[in-house]
């Protein structure tokens, strides 16, 4: 299918000064005193047409210089972009708004802003309106939206155009649940019809599961390119020498950066059956009980638990509170070990999943205990179908 973007031998150079008033004398001047910075160096990459391609790096990497020179919001310094379809960038959801006009007639304002038609805009303004999903809203002024309603309304826009290339920047770290929901099976569907997707996310649980190749930069270079895969497993290895080098580099006096295993770490897990047999099987009504050990190596306030029960298609069955007082556990400086004991749960016949989690009181940090282990529930007659047993009386006249 060819290549969507190519770039060649790709460099941007920006020209830093120490204030506004160096920046205008500059101009005047005969010598250049302004400090040169190297957002991307002699960059060569070509992104084949109908792949999903997550650009790694940390911050400052030059992933958004990259998108921006590919989508023509920056312009290179030298080199050269091919772009052969029509684009649409995701860079910043929200930029383009008139803050005082209506969502309704921000769709106009964006779209213009994106090159998009009158006529094609009118065509596809229900549409839009509909996928940002915002009520009443779109007729009210920007001002008085959220940033999850400007952000849903910017995704509509920008997914309407029906692209070729579509460019991903961080959108999924704005708005709710269902927003970020919405956008992946948008991706999904432009995926499916052989769309290129040029996406940025720091998630890795994301990109590993949405996307099929990746570039990795590193202070303006190319540090690997390819398989997914491989490249995940490059941009994985320098985090974590990153952070090895940087707790051996901490002064003594500073606390150095710490990993969840610095703080609380899990020992070990099993799922035990009335008699204290290590089994993940039990009866219909049978108590499920579980125990794991853990050690706090760090003090910790009010350490919590959690747990969820899943279906065999992964669907919540339930869920413990996370807030729960009663969830608070031993949290002082050494080893424990948890029991816990779910009492007669009545789960119908069929395979379970559960998986577990401990929190600081703030939520700074958790850590699993388990994710998604299985588990069984037999049972010896026929109850009823389903994921659990209701119980019920009646009345007959």
């Amino acid at each position: 299918m060819g290549n969507a973007v190519r770039v060649s031998g790709l460099t941007k150079t920006y020209r830093l000064y120490e204030s506004s008033i160096d920046r205008a004398l500059d101009v005047f001047r005969r010598t250049d005193r302004s400090r040169k910075f190297t957002a991307l160096n002699n960059i060569n990459l070509d992104f084949p047409a109908g792949e999903v391609v997550a650009i790694l790096g940390k911050n400052g990497s030059g992933k958004s210089t990259l998108l921006k020179i590919i989508t023509g919001v920056a312009s290179q310094t030298t080199g050269e972009v091919e772009v052969n379809g029509r684009v649409s960038a995701m860079l910043e959801l929200t930029s383009g708004f008139d803050k005082e006009l209506s969502g309704e007639e921000n769709i106009y304002l964006r779209a213009l802003a994106m090159g998009i038609p009158r006529d094609e805009v009118e065509a596809k303004k229900q549409e839009i309106i509909d996928f940002a999903d915002i009520g009443t809203h779109i007729n009210q002024p920007v001002r008085t939206y959220s940033s999850g309603m400007k952000a849903r309304l910017g995704f509509a826009v920008s997914v309407s155009v029906d692209p070729d290339i579509l460019i991903v920047d961080e959108v999924l770290a704005v708005g709710d649940d269902v927003f970020k929901l919405k956008c992946i099976d948008k991706m999904q569907h432009f995926r499916k019809e052989g769309k290129t997707i040029l996406f940025v996310s720091h998630s890795l649980f994301t990109v590993k599961a949405f996307c099929t190749r990746g570039v990795w930069l590193d202070k303006g270079v190319v540090m690997a390119e390819g398989d997914l895969g491989d490249v995940i497993t490059k941009y994985e290895d320098f985090l974590r020498e990153e952070r090895r080098r940087a707790k051996a580099v901490a002064p003594k006096d500073e606390a150095p950066p710490m990993d969840k295993s610095d703080v609380v770490k899990i020992a070990g897990f099993r799922m035990l059956n009335q008699a204290g047999e290590k089994t993940t099987n039990f009866k219909y009504g049978e108590d499920v009980l579980f125990e794991f050990r853990y050690e706090v190596k760090r003090p910790v306030e009010k350490l919590t638990f959690c747990f969820t029960v899943r279906n065999a298609e992964y669907h919540e069955v339930f869920m413990a509170d996370k807030q729960n007082p009663d969830n608070t556990i031993a949290s002082n400086v050494g080893k424990h070990t948890l029991r816990v004991r779910l009492r007669s749960p009545n789960l119908l016949a069929g395979t379970y999943a559960l998986s577990g989690e401990l929190w600081n009181n703030e939520a700074a940090f958790y850590v699993g205990y388990s994710n998604k282990r299985p588990f069984t529930i037999e049972q010896d007659e026929f109850i009823g179908t389903g994921i659990t047993r209701i119980d019920y009386e009646f009345e007959n006249d």
